[in-house]
């Protein structure tokens, strides 16, 4: 498995280290207006000004799609968003929609959420619910972090 930066991502990596490298290349885009897109370990000054106008410091981009990168069917995981989304508005806070795209087309698009103000630990449990293996963390320096769910 190839060594991990710190700075691009955190916690315990797939074993896969063909997976690891595509969730370190996926895009990330949240829909907002305009869409923003996310790359990890790069800075993002747009998500600066997103979160001034969410009054947070902070976000994650979560998914509740194919769990354990097993892909479902559409219909499976349009329900497990649903159930994804309702978990995120009993905890009080927003979510716009997002999708994770993958540039080389072999994975199809991934409907996600962006959460501005919800805590990491909060992210991490609610990402390990849904059988995911990453969620996307956008801190305040708006340099996007991978942050694996697994547990070292």
């Amino acid at each position: 498995m190839p060594e991990h930066r710190p700075e691009r991502c955190c916690g315990g990596a797939p074993a896969s280290s063909a997976l690891a490298e595509a969730y370190l290349n996926a895009l990330y885009r949240i829909d907002a207006a305009p869409a923003l897109l996310i790359r990890i370990g790069q800075a993002h000054p747009e998500l600066g000004r997103l979160h001034l106008h969410h009054h947070c410091r902070h976000s994650l981009i979560l998914t509740a799609c194919n769990p354990r990168s097993r892909r479902l069917r559409p219909a499976a995981n349009a329900r497990r968003m649903c159930a994804l989304r309702q978990a995120i508005d009993a905890l009080g806070f927003p979510g716009l929609p997002a999708m994770g795209l993958d540039p080389q087309g072999i994975w199809p698009d991934e409907a996600s959420l962006w959460v501005p103000g919800l805590p990491l630990a909060s992210g991490l449990i609610l990402a390990r619910s849904f059988g995911q293996n990453a969620l996307v963390e956008c801190p305040e320096d708006t340099v996007a972090r991978l942050v694996w769910t697994a547990v070292c």
